[in-house]
């Protein structure tokens, strides 16, 4: 009977996994060949995030992108709507995830792994809007405006310029799940307010080091504007640890 619970498991999985991969390759196709393969959905959501970039940054209207290779623009646009299906496929991915593991649950401990993905999708769209009204163009803003000083006209290649949008996207936005995590350590009884207060100076001193190792430039605007971030996460997710042990204190104390 367990050998047949666990092929009934395995079965299930792969079940899920096999919705998730085809919706994601069906969709992925769609956008890198529809309405027609020179004029995709990809290509002009690259041209609206082009546009959008560069309206936000002093001077973007002086930089030209231009691709160096003709595979380039391809290999651009594949990487773009790979994230875009990704983040639209997202609440499905989560939803299978969630389907899966709801008989492992109780019906209590259900209802908070639902709060608990609603809360990350929520948090990861905050870091996302954040990332893509300030902290991108903001970091682009100060890169391209120093090169403008020294006298040069900007001509950038579309394979690197959107290599690192997607990169500086993703490194922006992740963090805004570090205060989900923390609370799902604290509710876990992994971590508490104590031992973070004594850890404080050493998760400071990790953040500076990943800052300083993931961002993609070399100037140290875009690790310090990260590590800024994580700390001001760090500390709301030390604050989300507060309130909960604050309201288990208050129901023990009753």
């Amino acid at each position: 009977m367990r050998s047949q619970s666990i092929v009934g498991h395995l079965d299930e999985m792969r079940k899920r996994l096999l919705i998730c991969v085809v919706s994601f390759l069906g969709l992925l196709t769609m956008l890198m060949s529809l309405p027609s393969f020179t004029d995709s959905f990809g290509a002009r959501i690259m041209r609206i995030l082009q546009k959008f970039i560069l309206d936000k940054i002093k001077g973007g209207a002086s930089i030209s992108l231009v691709f160096l290779d003709p595979l380039e623009p391809i290999f651009t646009i594949l990487k773009l709507t790979v994230l875009v299906s990704l983040i639209c496929l997202a609440p499905l991915f989560l939803y299978q995830a969630y389907a899966y593991l709801r008989p492992a649950f109780t019906k209590k401990s259900g209802k908070y792994l639902v709060l608990w993905v609603l809360g990350a999708a929520a948090f990861f769209l905050l870091g996302a809007v954040f990332s893509l009204y300030f902290l991108i163009p903001s970091s682009f803003n100060i890169l391209i405006s120093y090169g403008l000083s020294t006298g040069a006209s900007p001509v950038l290649s579309m394979g690197k310029f959107f290599d690192m949008f997607l990169w500086m996207f993703l490194l922006f936005a992740l963090p805004f799940e570090l205060p989900i995590l923390i609370g799902a350590l604290s509710k876990a009884g992994v971590i508490t307010t104590e031992s973070l207060s004594k850890s404080r100076k050493t998760f400071y001193l990790g953040f500076a080091v990943f800052a300083a190792v993931v961002t993609p430039d070399p100037t140290p605007f875009s690790m310090l504007i990260l590590w800024t971030l994580l700390l001001l996460l760090f500390e709301a997710g030390y604050f989300l640890v507060y309130i909960f042990e604050s309201r288990k204190n208050r129901i023990c104390g009753r």
